[in-house]
């Protein structure tokens, strides 16, 4: 009979983690877009505020949300 090998599960991450990898993987993007092909840091913005639009579509509180973010980047300004 053969034996049954035991693989390692994956740890459970966290939602904190998750959202962690996601925001860490993004600004590799925007970073590497902005250093290696030269891009304006504003035509990046303006990407990132396009999708957000389009992230809002399917938020039933938008009003909550957009309050939400503008929170987020005005203590970000402070910093």
């Amino acid at each position: 009979m053969g034996t049954v090998i035991q693989f390692p599960r994956k740890p459970n991450i966290s939602e904190a983690m998750r959202l962690k990898e996601v925001s860490d993987a993004l600004d590799g993007v925007i970073l590497d877009a902005i250093k290696e092909k030269n891009m304006d840091p504003y035509e990046i913005a303006g990407l990132l505020s396009h999708r957000l639009g389009a992230l809002m579509k399917g938020f039933s509180h938008k009003d909550d949300l957009w309050e939400l973010c503008q929170k987020v980047v005005k203590r970000q300004a402070v910093l």
